[in-house]
C-alpha cells in the first residue's frame, strides 16, 4: 500500500508540476496571453514569423506565415491574418492575405499610414517578399526574391491587388532586373515598419550581395522609404556592418531613426544598432550593443509615448546560447541604456513583434515554443517601472 501511495503521489505531483508549467508558460509575466496561431493545425503544419500593428480605431491585426508542409523556411508559404477588437483578448477568424501560388510569400512587415489625406481613417500597408528558391540557393545565384505590398482601407477586411516594387526598393542581380550590384537574398523586416511624423514610411530589410561569404559577410541590412504614400519608393542607407540581418526601425526623441539588427555572423552575441539623422537616407556604421544580448534571432524595437514622454521598447530572446528567456526591455534615453526589463517567458521562445495597443499598454506577439504564436497586452508600467 505504501508503494502504491508513493506511485500515486508521484503521479499527482507530476500532473501538478505539468499544470504549473503550463500556467507559467502562459503567463510568466503575471499577465495572461492569448493564442493567436497554434503551433500547427489541420490547415498548416506550422505557423511562424509573427507581426502586428494597431489601427487608429484600436483594433489589432496579427500576421504570421502559414506553412502547410511544416516549418521549413521555403515552400508553400502564405501570410495569414487575424483581427482582435478587444486589444488581443480574443481573435476573429483567420484569412489568407498574401500568397505566391505554391511558393513562398513571407516576412510580413505592416504599417498604418495615418497621414494620407485621401484616407482619413488610415490605410494599412503590408510589405512582404516572395521567393522561388531556398535562401541558400538564391545566395548562390539560383532563384529570385521580390518585394511587394498590399493595402487595406477597411481595417484588413479586404486587400488590394499586390504591387511589385522590387525595381524601386532593391538592386537585384537576377533576371529581369540584372542590376550590377547583384543583390540576391532579399527579405523584409520581419515585423512592423515605421511612419515618421512628416508621413514618410520607412521599411527595414536585408539583402545579400554577390557570392556567399564566410560568416555571412555578404549580408547587410538597409532601409527603403516612400514620401508619397506608396506612389514611389527609394532605396535608403545600410548599416555597413557585414552580417546584419532581420532588422526593424524606430524613431528616437531627437527625430533620428534607429535600426536594430540581428547579427547573423554570430561573432558577437548581441544586437547591432545604427542610426540615421536624415530619415533613413543614410545610416551610421552599426555597433554591437552589449546589453541587448541575442542568440542570433529576430527582435523587435518600438518607439512609444507614455505619459507625455518618449520611450523605446525592445523584445528578443535574452540569451547568448539559445532561443528562450523572451524579454521586453525599456529605455528612456534613446537606447543609450536599457535599465528596465520584463521576462515574458523563460521557456522556448523566438521571434516577436511589438505594437502600442493604447495609451498605457504594449502588445507583444511572440513565438512561444509548442504553444504556438501568442499575444500579450502588457501595461507600460510593468516595463518602465521608474518613469
Amino acid at each position: 500500500m505504501k508503494l502504491l501511495s508513493r506511485i500515486l503521489a508521484g503521479r499527482w505531483l507530476s500532473i501538478l508540476m505539468l499544470s504549473l508549467l503550463a500556467v507559467s508558460q502562459a503567463s510568466y509575466a503575471g499577465i495572461s496571453a492569448s493564442t493567436v496561431f497554434p503551433a500547427s493545425d489541420s490547415s498548416y503544419g506550422c505557423y511562424r514569423i509573427p507581426a502586428t500593428v494597431t489601427l487608429p480605431n484600436g483594433n489589432v491585426l496579427a500576421f504570421a506565415e502559414g506553412r502547410p508542409s511544416g516549418c521549413p523556411d521555403f515552400g508553400n508559404i502564405q501570410i495569414v491574418m487575424r483581427v482582435s477588437m478587444d486589444s488581443g483578448t480574443t481573435w476573429g477568424p483567420m484569412s489568407v492575405v498574401a500568397s505566391n501560388g505554391t511558393l513562398e510569400a513571407g516576412n510580413a512587415s505592416p504599417v498604418v499610414d495615418t497621414q494620407d489625406p485621401n484616407y482619413p481613417n488610415g490605410r494599412v500597408f503590408l510589405f512582404y517578399n516572395t521567393g522561388n528558391n531556398t535562401e541558400t540557393n538564391i545566395r548562390n545565384g539560383n532563384g529570385l526574391r521580390e518585394l511587394w505590398y498590399i493595402t487595406s482601407t477597411d481595417g484588413g477586411v479586404t486587400w488590394s491587388s499586390p504591387t511589385n516594387i522590387t525595381s524601386q526598393t532593391a538592386s537585384m542581380g537576377a533576371s529581369p532586373y540584372n542590376n550590377p550590384a547583384d543583390w540576391r537574398a532579399l527579405a523584409m523586416g520581419p515585423g512592423h515598419a515605421l511612419q515618421l511624423p512628416d508621413g514618410r514610411i520607412v521599411v527595414a530589410g536585408t539583402y545579400s550581395s554577390g557570392p556567399p561569404q564566410t560568416n555571412y559577410a555578404d549580408y547587410n541590412s538597409y532601409a527603403f522609404y516612400t514620401t508619397d504614400h506608396g506612389a514611389t519608393f527609394q532605396i535608403g542607407g545600410n548599416t555597413g556592418y557585414p552580417g546584419t540581418n532581420e532588422s526593424q526601425v524606430a524613431q528616437l526623441s531627437t527625430g533620428a531613426v534607429m535600426m536594430n539588427s540581428r547579427n547573423q555572423s554570430g561573432l558577437t552575441k548581441s544586437r547591432l544598432v545604427s542610426t540615421s539623422t536624415d530619415e533613413a537616407v543614410t545610416f551610421s556604421y552599426a555597433q554591437p550593443n552589449p546589453t541587448l544580448i541575442d542568440p542570433i534571432c529576430e527582435g523587435s524595437i518600438l518607439n512609444i509615448t507614455w505619459n507625455g514622454k518618449p520611450y523605446l521598447i525592445f523584445s528578443n530572446p535574452a540569451s547568448t546560447t539559445s532561443r528562450d528567456h523572451l524579454t521586453m526591455r525599456g529605455s528612456k534615453d534613446d537606447g543609450n541604456s536599457w535599465p528596465f526589463s520584463l521576462l515574458i517567458t523563460a521557456y522556448s521562445s523566438a521571434y516577436s513583434d511589438l505594437t502600442q495597443v493604447d495609451a498605457n499598454d504594449i502588445g507583444i506577439i511572440y513565438e512561444d515554443g509548442s504553444n504556438g504564436i501568442r499575444f500579450m497586452k502588457v501595461p507600460v508600467s510593468t516595463v518602465i517601472t521608474s518613469p
